[in-house]
């Protein structure tokens, strides 16, 4: 437990050391951050499925993730639609995995249809991590995409130890609790609380570039259950998110997906609720540009 307790507060330092050290230029950054995610996190999946005998196809799984950033920053440069961008490399994607698969005949179906598994999940899905860090609530869209699940993750954790109680899912994961998933939700309300107070109350982000604040009315507290609602949300969503990736690991015979982080396991290990996450913000974002535009 101190392990993961440490893990996590080291990560959360660092997150902030670099938003105060790269404030000029943070966006750019995380998207370095993010490419970096997306190949580990395809790597790391590519080795679960290997595990069950799946084996991916490499040369599609390589280009996806080398080329769904620059396409979707194309796109997003040139058009204003970085997501036709996501869907243009993984259409080429899939391509290049059934070329492979008709030429090359070392593969089975199953192994094709594990490559387009992962192409969508973890690379298509987390790639609106991309989308949300270039639209106008890019520091906004981040820290809820992140707040929520680390709460959600921490608040299930320390409720389910405390209280314990039935299980959740015991085939899945056997050490979640119902008391646990209660307080994972409160969690996840926690959470975007805590982004409500730092961008709408305090205002402490207010000198950097692509903040947005969600405030649609006049009224703090009106902005404040719009918050709530979306921790609401995300805490149930990250939980599935989290179960997914249990499940996933559980039929391929692993405990963790990787080692990269003490008593976190992999980056798929810390991905799994925040991937589920990341396309929910991105709608919320969405919604609230064109509420604001009215």
């Amino acid at each position: 437990m101190l392990k993961r307790i440490l893990t996590a507060a080291v990560l959360l330092i660092l997150i902030f050391a670099t938003l105060l050290g790269f404030r000029q230029i943070y966006v750019e950054f995380a998207d370095v951050v993010g490419v970096l995610i997306c190949c580990l996190g395809v790597y790391e999946m590519a080795q679960a499925f290997k595990k069950a005998d799946y084996h991916a196809i490499k040369g599609s799984l390589i280009f996806g993730s080398v080329a769904i950033y620059p396409l979707t920053l194309v796109f997003d440069k040139f058009s204003g639609k970085g997501e036709v961008g996501i869907l243009v490399t993984l259409f080429i994607a899939v391509m290049i995995a059934i070329v492979e698969f008709t030429l090359i005949h070392k593969f089975e179906l199953k192994d094709v249809l594990a490559t387009i598994f992962i192409l969508i999940y973890p690379l298509g899905i987390f790639s609106t991590f991309f989308l949300i860090n270039h639209s106008n609530y890019g520091m906004l869209g981040i820290f809820l995409a992140l707040f929520i699940p680390i709460m959600t993750d921490t608040m299930a954790y320390f409720v389910g130890v405390t209280f314990k109680g039935k299980k959740l899912c015991p085939n899945i994961s056997p050490k979640k609790t119902i008391s646990g998933a209660v307080g994972g939700i409160l969690g996840g309300i926690i959470g975007a609380m805590l982004v409500f107070v730092l961008f709408d109350v305090t205002g402490l982000f207010v000198n950097f570039n692509n903040v947005g604040i969600m405030k649609i009315s006049d009224s703090l507290l009106a902005s404040g259950f719009i918050y709530a609602a979306i921790g609401l949300v995300g805490g149930v969503l990250s939980e599935v998110g989290d179960l997914g990736a249990s499940w996933i690991k559980r039929k391929a015979g692993i405990k963790d997906f990787g080692k990269i982080f003490p008593g976190h396991g992999g980056m798929m290990d810390r991905l799994d609720s925040i991937i589920f996450m990341l396309p929910a913000v991105y709608l919320v974002i969405n919604v609230v540009a064109a509420a604001n535009a009215v």
